[in-house]
């Protein structure tokens, strides 16, 4: 696999489960930072970390839909964890109308991504034997 298809399959995993050493690089607990904040604030750090290097690599051709795919799947778990952090901030305060409205929007992230990802899927299938080694994927078949 090469180092394109490494990272590929990095940030595959970090949106499907990760893996033990995902947050291996995460920076240090603030002071007077709590466990939720600062599980949120790693978690985005690396989410945004992964979808920088992710951009500034080149696929090869006949990647693209897949790395646009995959980098989409990543802006929108990015945004998802801002609308339920926000959600709960305003269902706590007591602002219920907001904290509907922000589960509205948690809820359309969630449709989109579900549909992003049966795109990724699809489009990984689709892939020549040669590109899916490329990343690191294999189908039913191929096992």
């Amino acid at each position: 696999m090469s180092a394109y298809g490494e990272l590929f399959r990095d940030a595959y995993a970090m949106l499907h489960g990760g893996r033990a050493d995902e947050y291996a690089d995460a920076s240090e607990r603030r002071a007077g930072e709590g466990t939720e904040a600062y599980l949120a604030r790693t978690r985005n750090e690396a989410l945004g970390m992964m979808r920088k290097r992710l951009l500034a690599a080149e696929p090869r051709q006949g990647l693209a839909e897949t790395h646009g795919l995959l980098a989409g799947l990543l802006s929108n778990a990015m945004a998802a964890d801002e609308a339920l952090a926000e959600q709960v901030k305003a269902y706590q305060c007591g602002q219920f109308h907001e904290s509907v409205a922000h589960s509205d929007r948690l809820q359309a992230l969630v449709v989109e991504s579900q549909r992003l990802d049966r795109d990724l899927i699809l489009a990984l299938r689709g892939l020549p034997a040669e590109l899916r080694s490329e990343v690191g994927i294999r189908t039913a078949e191929e096992e």
